[in-house]
């Protein structure tokens, strides 16, 4: 620091020759004294300076406006008598504006003026917003004669439960629903006799669900779609100024009963086994997997695509349930089980043999180990080209894979399985366990304890059923013990054996019938890989189209 002091000072303090001095003398005088070149007259001064000593301004542009011949609000703007753009004026209807200055509200016409480079871009923008104005005078006429919509009303609604699901007292994926419904609406609202709210009638809505119906809606989403017109009208009666109706005329509106309504099948415990047994027949263990953990482990769709390899202990032979994917109109969804309740279960032999089974196969057509928070529900196309099961699907490979194996049976001779769906599955899983399995040979199998039931199936405790020892004393510990003995009891299917006896068969077949299995099975593998490139087309592919 004391050396940077010195040389500043030394640089200071160094004195300069004399003809330095005059040299710098002259210096200053240039910068003082202009040139008589640049010296400006006293003219010049008080045009550019004034007599303030201000500095030069730059003279303003002259903007001139040409109307436009044949369109209407829109003119040609001119910057010192060159074109310059197309300028559009949207004047907007009188409406009462606070004046801060006046300090009390004026009627005043509001503008929206824009500018384009070219005369179709004015003429563009200027019709869209022409015909928002036409709409909207057309709706406040239709209002003042017939009152409001009922769109117009769902969407309100929409928008308030919007604003629930920001505080966080409503779910985003009911809110889906809400807006896919709301959709829905749209189709069959819109004639003269259905659009406003004061002409609907409970006929009227009847109408709406058997056109529902003849779209090939399910009875259970057309329940749903009742539940939320009901909201709809309650939303309404809130502010029957608004929407001028005096009634919910949607709860006695009857949903017309389906022509063939389906009925679920209960397979027997012998029935079950033989199921088990056949789905070990096939290459891909997956068919096996659901039908294990939905007949006999009681878990749903949802559940059953949700469960990652990270949610299961093998060491402790338990599982968390604490995912569920659900299909929203195209995408998945990974959320909490329903009513947002996890909850754990316990192994059985079976079902452990088949997660061992299952995660060894996954893991030999991987090349490695499975990764902890990847999806247990995955089918061979999934493993080999990388991508996630989707939900929407699982439902209908697995009614191929029932038509298929009754398909064969028939052919043998054999009695037929009963088809049952997905969930049908977690009915026979609670119900054999409520009631106990009386064998073919006179012997019993007790049923299981009914609170490890309900907790092992994520149900509540009926109120009958409900006291200090069953909401107190016995505290859900994850223990499923008894659940464990029932099925160990009823189930003596030995899952490794029969899928090695099966793979030792497909090695006892000739040579023509592995070729044949091979192409029918290469057949299948390139069907899906095309149904997936279509819908889920690979970033190489992106990467060229955008170019």
């Amino acid at each position: 620091m004391e050396k940077k002091k010195e040389e500043q000072a030394d640089f200071i303090l160094e004195e300069l020759t004399p003809s330095e001095e005059e040299l710098r003398e002259l210096d200053m005088l240039e910068e003082i004294i202009p040139t008589e070149e640049e010296a400006p007259t006293v003219e010049g001064i008080s045009a550019q300076e004034g007599a303030s000593g201000e500095k030069p301004r730059k003279p303003k542009a002259v903007i001139t406006y040409t109307p436009v011949s044949g369109e209407k609000l829109i003119r040609m703007k001119f910057k010192n008598g060159q074109f310059h753009s197309y300028e559009v004026t949207i004047n907007y209807p009188r409406r009462e504006v606070y004046d801060t200055k006046r300090q009390k509200y004026v009627s005043r016409s509001p503008q929206e003026r824009k500018t384009f480079s070219t005369l179709d871009e004015a003429i563009l923008w200027r019709n869209e917003h022409q015909n928002e104005q036409v709409e909207a005078r057309q709706k406040k006429i239709d209002y003042k004669k017939q009152g409001a919509t009922l769109i117009a009303a769902a969407e309100a609604y929409y928008a308030d439960m919007e604003q629930k699901a920001e505080k966080g007292k409503l779910s985003l994926s009911y809110l889906d629903q809400l807006r896919i419904q709301t959709d829905h609406f749209r189709r069959f609202f819109n004639g003269n006799r259905t659009t406003y709210v004061k002409t609907i009638d409970t006929k009227q809505i009847e109408e709406y669900f058997q056109f529902e119906e003849d779209r090939g809606i399910s009875r259970a989403s057309i329940v749903k779609y009742k539940s939320h017109l009901k909201a709809i009208w309650t939303f309404m009666m809130k502010d029957r100024a608004t929407y001028g109706i005096k009634e919910n005329v949607v709860p006695a509106a009857q949903i017309t009963t389906p022509k063939s309504e389906y009925k679920a099948n209960v397979l027997n415990y012998k029935q079950i086994g033989e199921l088990i047994t056949e789905a070990c027949q096939f290459d891909d263990p997956t068919f096996l997997y659901i039908v294990v953990f939905s007949m006999t482990q009681g878990l749903r769709r949802g559940e059953l695509c949700g469960l990652m390899w990270q949610d299961i202990d093998f060491e402790k032979r338990r599982v968390k349930i604490c995912h569920n994917r659900v299909q929203i109109v195209t995408a998945d969804t990974t959320k909490l089980p329903k009513r947002e309740k996890t909850r754990i279960i316990e192994l059985h032999r079976v079902s452990y043999e088949t997660l061992q089974l299952y995660k060894e196969w996954q893991e030999r057509i991987l090349g490695r180990e499975v990764e902890p928070e990847a999806f247990v529900l995955q089918w061979e196309i999934n493993l080999i080209q990388n991508y996630v099961c989707h939900t929407g699907k699982v439902s209908r490979k697995w009614k191929e894979i029932y038509a298929k194996i009754n398909k064969a049976r028939e052919k043998e001779g054999k009695e037929l399985i009963p088809y049952g769906r997905i969930h049908d599955g977690r009915h026979i899983y609670v119900t054999f366990l409520l009631q106990g399995i009386k064998r073919d040979d006179g012997t019993i199998i007790k049923p299981a304890s009914y609170f490890q039931v309900y907790q092992s199936a994520g149900h509540e405790i009926p109120k009958a059923m409900q006291n200090v020892s069953t909401t107190v004393y016995n505290e859900d510990v994850g223990d499923r013990w008894d659940v464990t003995r029932f099925w160990d009891e009823a189930l003596t299917v030995d899952v490794h054996k029969a899928w090695e006896d099966a793979q030792r068969a497909y090695e006892e077949l000739s040579p023509f019938e592995r070729d044949l299995r091979a192409a029918r099975k290469q057949k299948r593998m390139e069907k899906a890989k095309k149904e997936r490139l279509k819908s889920h087309p690979p970033e190489e592919t992106l990467q060229i189209y955008e170019e």
